[in-house]
């Protein structure tokens, strides 16, 4: 059907940008609009942890339905909602960049475990303003929202991110360091580290 259709079209635009060398790109040979064939492809990608804007699209859409029934809520750590707030007070705009679509952004924070969140947000972007991983992507983030990238700070808690983000002349460019977390090389370690969002807030 259309729908099939259309979800076979954007994964393969996906599968298309990875490099030659992927464990994924092989399904480009064979890929067809196929409900178990993109359900394999879907499986490989995720287990792959492809992340690419027509992958995060269709979770998008697939968490929709858990979101709207209420099996499924935003998990949000315990310091998140208190750093929104303080934020908030002080007029600082939060935005959320994340290679999870925007539609998904939106559904996880706006049916999270604290409830709706939206309204401490400014904004959204996923990695259709380019991978998090990229400097340009930092850059053209700063000018989307009118703010020079000095004054901008932002939180990750992957290296590569933070040095994508220094590299494009972002403010200050902080790890948020959680339990769970890949250990931190020397790279990690020459980034100013929290433990708390709260930290940010000099709380």
């Amino acid at each position: 059907d259309d729908e099939l259709s259309a979800i076979h079209s954007s994964l393969t635009e996906d599968l298309k940008k990875l490099a030659n060398s992927h464990s994924c790109k092989p399904a480009l040979s064979d890929f067809a609009v196929d409900r178990s064939k993109i359900s394999s492809v879907v499986k490989a990608m995720v287990s792959a942890d492809v992340k690419a804007t027509g992958l995060k699209s269709l979770q998008g859409k697939m968490w929709k339905t858990g979101y709207e029934n209420g099996s499924i809520k935003g998990h949000v750590y315990p310091d998140f909602v208190p750093m929104l707030e303080w934020c908030e007070s002080q007029s600082i705009q939060v935005y959320i960049y994340s290679s999870g679509s925007v539609t998904a952004q939106k559904l996880l924070f706006g049916n999270s475990i604290k409830g709706d969140l939206l309204k401490h947000m400014k904004g959204h972007f996923d990695t259709k303003a380019g991978g998090k991983k990229e400097a340009a992507s930092y850059r053209i983030i700063a000018k989307a929202i009118g703010v020079p990238t000095s004054d901008i700070t932002f939180v990750s808690d992957l290296e590569a991110e933070l040095v994508a983000a220094k590299e494009a002349g972002i403010g200050n460019t902080v790890m948020s360091i959680r339990s769970g977390n890949a250990p931190l090389t020397s790279v990690g370690k020459g980034f100013p580290s929290v433990h708390s969002l709260l930290q940010l807030c000099g709380i």
